[in-house]
């Protein structure tokens, strides 16, 4: 699934956490916003982030190309070492706006929410979309 090009948030979904837990940050990226994105790295860079100083520095630089590929290497094994492959079910769609849609999902059994946004005829995951718009 990594390698097709997913076009509705339902699948979107799947392949966020088919390629997190891949560490393939690369495919992560292209299905978020870039705000989101940076947001991931952070929330999931930081444990490394407590033990690393360095990494801490170079996570509050992701926008210089060449510091975001270190994030991203970095942050790609320690997803790998973790071995996670969680249990994805959704359970409900929700359009928030003509453009925006959330999908409730249990993740290992947790309750969760992911937004999406759609602009230029594609879906992104975006973090920001939460909010209902008229």
């Amino acid at each position: 699934m990594l390698t097709e090009r997913v076009k509705e948030p339902e699948e979107m979904l799947l392949a966020y956490y088919e390629a997190l837990y891949r560490g393939k940050l690369e495919r992560v990226k292209q299905l978020m916003t870039w705000e989101s994105y940076v947001m991931t790295l952070e929330s999931f860079g930081l444990k490394l982030a407590l033990n690393d100083k360095q990494f801490k520095t170079d996570l509050a630089k992701v926008d210089i190309p060449e510091v975001l590929e270190k994030v991203e290497a970095k942050l790609s094994q320690d997803l790998i070492a973790r071995e996670k492959a969680p249990l994805i079910e959704i359970v409900s769609t929700k359009w928030n706006g003509p453009s925006r849609k959330s999908i409730s999902y249990l993740e290992d059994g947790k309750k969760k929410v992911l937004y999406f946004s759609k602009e230029k005829e594609a879906w992104r995951i975006d973090y920001y979309a939460g909010r209902k718009v008229a």
